[in-house]
């Protein structure tokens, strides 16, 4: 007899959620070394890295864009 939950658990281990390091909503980092500090607090060294390195959505990389 062949077990269902397999496909079910394969599917969802394997599908990528993008992380959102900081609310649109308020600019509030929600992660990191800046965590609880305002997106216009942060230095631009680490909003720099945040575009290189963080898989963003376009509306998080046009805020982070505009403080640069």
């Amino acid at each position: 007899m062949r077990d269902n939950r397999s496909s079910s658990i394969n599917s969802a281990i394997t599908t990528k959620v993008k992380p959102e390091p900081f609310r649109v909503s308020d600019g509030v980092m929600k992660i990191g070394k800046f965590k609880t500090k305002k997106i216009s607090d942060v230095p631009e060294y680490y909003l720099k890295w945040m575009l290189k390195n963080i898989d963003l959505d376009p509306q998080r990389i046009s805020m982070i864009n505009n403080l640069l």
